[in-house]
């Protein structure tokens, strides 16, 4: 990675600063809004609030934004905390207590009453709000009379604080006991600084760069922007196709060498030569930083926030992993060199310094990944024999005890916290597993578990495509291709064809499903010049397993990349061929349905779309492909192949469901589509029933615009009125008399809009509407 630091990079002047983002407090964070508001919930119901967090993590902005809110029956007293008067007896009221004799201050009662009197006084008979910052730096006398302002119903308090356990007691005591709301700001998920980044900068951004800048601030908003808008000023991060990049260059000039000098400005030589040290190296043991800094200097760190101890044998490190590694790049080179040389003068081994840390840290290779398994994780032995399992069940489609095997190794992983690339690693073959056996929602599940890591994670090259990649083979296209876009531009930007050649391909597949011809043509055109995909036989891997997925999927539905190897007959259904679709070709005399034939992701969702599409001889080689499979996506192929060959109901319905639970929205779908149009066939009405709420509902599912809200929207007036109220519990006599119509009417009406809306009636529109909003 390249670090620019003072000399390589221009700094940003006033006027550049201001016009490039906006401030972080007109960042109104998710979580910002919902403090906000429960705090001022809390004020009006006559309650005292404390908004509790880290610097930086937006408890000044949930003030500002409370404050903001208040109606005018409030008057409102600001007073801030500051370190320098937090030892002076009433030092965070002394501008208030100046016009008293010195002499009075010493009896607390008199004091307690003159505040009571001028407080009073300046509300004028409002409801006075003691609007206070920082409170653990107010001294303990005058938090001892506000709070006793507070506890006899004269003031209210709206407070913020940095650490609870530094407040003077009494405060402590008070915010445990009283009935005193209180608000915990956490440093922010990657999904949190996801959509920071992006009200910043005005546009999407890749996943690469949302896990560096996470890494980086785990989870601090401040820190976030701050460093995501020095990347903005130097031009370290790039818009490419409207998506801004990461491109490996990093710039610690402007506003983070500032942050650099005001963090370590102050400390003495003795102090500044091991934070150096630790900076360079990424942290080292105890015992070794002793060898190399005076010990009272590394004592004195200790006491101090900025280094932090872990491990056995203690470790010390840089406690911010931005402040580390901008203080690493700051440092002049004449003076690293020498600190270096006096690592190797003292006999330091390699194997004393730690690794650094986060996404920005060097990840472990995959030859030794075994190896650091064995010793990082408890019961190791059994744990690479469960995941070597995992694997091999799933490729021979023993799905049942791959899916018990990789949860198993999944747990493992996430109790047992290990380093972050041996995680990765892990998870990634964990995720292709996932996919492997079908299980697209534990897939999905999977990537949700990445947000938890506060310092971020990705996984298989990119969770943008990961996600896609659920997304498009679950048939939610439009969800599919924002993700896949985002992969892309990344993934042309660190030149890595396969996995592009893999994303392009799959954001082929979506266009395919959103009836985009012409895109879709692109898409496989980009996956054609990243490199040409080989033959089964030829090309083995997970990327190698999914591009010969998608193909097939684009294959089975009408398109491919060579004219000369797809046929699109009249009824518009391609005739697959061999190598796109995975498939082995019958005539050649080989067999597919060997026992001991290997199961990969490219088979069974091709030939189930081909079937689904009607293609001739696809529903047979898909019975056959699935003999032998175990678990509950083979169940689905197995049940959707015997009721598509035997016309069965009852075996399509089962299929519908089961792809349903399993994430596969288009196979349910379509599934339950064809399952209505036999069982009007065959007038079995229970069946149809069945059919349409299973078709309704994955409907909604495959686009953000098949929801009900946004259908609602396309509804005439009175027509979403009947809805509306239909919704609310209204009967058709009710509804009818409103609006001077007969009952009858009104449920004709209602039958027609039920059919819009592609709900089965007045419950499931009630639920659907539920559950949309919460969502949103």
């Amino acid at each position: 990675m390249d670090l620019a630091g003072r000399p390589m990079a221009r700094t940003a002047t006033r006027e550049d600063r201001t016009a490039s983002v906006p401030p972080l407090s007109a960042q109104l964070l998710p979580q910002v809004q919902s403090a906000a508001a429960a705090a001022g919930d809390a004020l009006a119901a006559g309650k005292s609030v404390v908004i509790s967090g880290a610097a930086g993590t937006g408890k000044s902005a949930v003030l500002a934004r409370v404050l903001g809110q208040l109606s005018g029956e409030y008057s409102v007293l600001r007073l801030r905390g500051a370190a320098s008067l937090s030892e002076k007896p009433f030092g965070g009221l002394f501008w208030l207590l100046s016009e008293l004799p010195p002499e009075t201050l010493s009896n607390p009662v008199y004091v307690l009453q003159f505040v009571r009197r001028v407080l009073e006084e300046k509300a004028a008979g409002g409801r006075l709000v003691l609007a206070i910052e920082h409170a653990e730096d107010l001294d303990s006398v005058s938090i001892a009379i506000l709070l006793q302002l507070c506890r006899g119903g004269c003031a209210q308090m709206l407070a913020t604080v940095r650490n609870v356990a530094a407040c003077p007691e009494d405060f402590v005591h008070w915010w445990a006991g009283d009935p005193v709301h209180r608000e915990d700001l956490i440093p922010l998920r990657p999904s949190g600084t996801r959509l920071l980044l992006e009200g910043m900068a005005g546009a999407p951004v890749s996943s690469r760069l949302l896990m560096e800048v996470q890494a980086r601030s785990l989870g601090n908003p401040r820190l976030a922007a701050l460093f995501f808008e020095e990347q903005l000023l130097a031009r370290t991060v790039l818009k490419r196709r409207g998506i801004w990049v990461w491109t490996g260059s990093v710039s610690y000039a402007g506003t983070l060498a500032e942050r650099v000098d005001s963090e370590t400005g102050t400390l003495g030589s003795a102090e500044r030569l091991a934070v150096e040290t630790l900076a360079l190296t990424g942290g080292l043991p105890l015992e070794v930083l002793l060898r190399l800094a005076d010990p009272a200097a590394v004592e004195r760190l200790e006491e101090s926030a900025l280094v932090e101890a872990s491990g056995q044998p203690r470790a010390l490190r840089l406690k911010d992993p931005l402040l580390a590694e901008a203080a690493a790049a700051l440092v002049p080179h004449g003076r690293a060199a020498e600190i270096r040389a006096r690592i190797a003068s003292r006999s330091a081994s390699r194997e004393d310094i730690a690794a650094p840390s986060g996404a920005f840290g060097a990840a472990p290779g995959t030859g030794g990944r075994e190896g650091q398994l064995l010793g990082l994780l408890p019961g190791e032995p059994r744990f690479m024999a469960v995941l070597r399992a995992a694997r091999e069940l799933a490729a021979c489609g023993q799905w049942l005890e791959a899916i018990r095997s990789a949860s198993m190794c999944l747990d493992t992983v996430l109790i047992n916290p290990a380093a972050p690339g041996l995680q990765r690693s892990v998870l990634s073959e964990l995720f292709h597993i996932f996919l492997s056996c079908g299980e697209l929602r534990l897939a999905a599940s999977l990537l949700e578990h990445t947000d938890s890591f506060l310092s971020g994670m990705e996984i298989l090259g990119s969770n943008d495509l990961c996600e896609g990649m659920v997304q498009v083979l679950g048939g939610r296209a439009d969800r599919a291709l924002d993700y896949l876009q985002r992969a892309l531009v990344q993934l042309d930007q660190e030149e890595t064809p396969e996995l592009a050649q893999l994303a392009a391909t799959a954001a082929a597949y979506a266009c395919v499903l959103l009836k985009d011809r012409r895109a879709g043509l692109d898409y496989l055109d980009v996956a054609a010049v990243a490199g040409k995909i080989r033959a089964a036989e030829d090309s083995t891997g997970a990327a190698a397993d999914l591009i010969r997925c998608f193909s097939g999927l684009c294959a089975a539905r009408g398109m491919a990349g060579d004219p000369d190897t797809v046929t699109v007959p009249s009824g518009g259904c391609a005739s697959l061929p061999a190598e796109s679709a995975g498939l082995q070709d019958q005539r050649s005399g080989r067999s597919c349905t060997s026992a001991g034939a290997k199961q990969t992701v490219a088979r069974l969702p091709v030939l189930a779309a081909a079937a689904l599409q009607g293609c001739s001889g696809a529903a047979e080689m898909l019975r056959e492909e699935v003999r032998g499979c175990s678990g509950t996506a083979a169940d689905m192929y197995l049940d959707l192949a015997r009721g598509l060959l035997e016309s069965d109901v009852p075996c399509m319905l089962s299929a519908a469901e089961t792809a349903t639970v399993l994430g596969h929205f288009l196979i349910a779908y379509e599934a339950a589509g064809g399952a209505a149009r036999r069982a009007r066939e065959q007038s079995d009405r229970q069946g149809l029933r069945a059919a349409r709420r299973i078709e309704n509902a994955s409907y909604r599912m495959l686009l953000a615009a098949n929801s009900v809200t946004d259908r609602l929207l396309e509804l005439s007036e009175f027509e979403r009125e009947l809805a509306l109220g239909a919704a609310a519990g209204r009967s058709s006599s009710h509804l009818g008399t409103a609006l001077h119509l007969s009952p009858r009417t009104i449920d004709w009406h209602l039958g027609r809009i039920f059919q819009k809306l592609r709900v089965s009636g007045r419950a499931e529109l009630r639920e659907c509407l539920k559950t949309e909003r919460q969502q949103t």
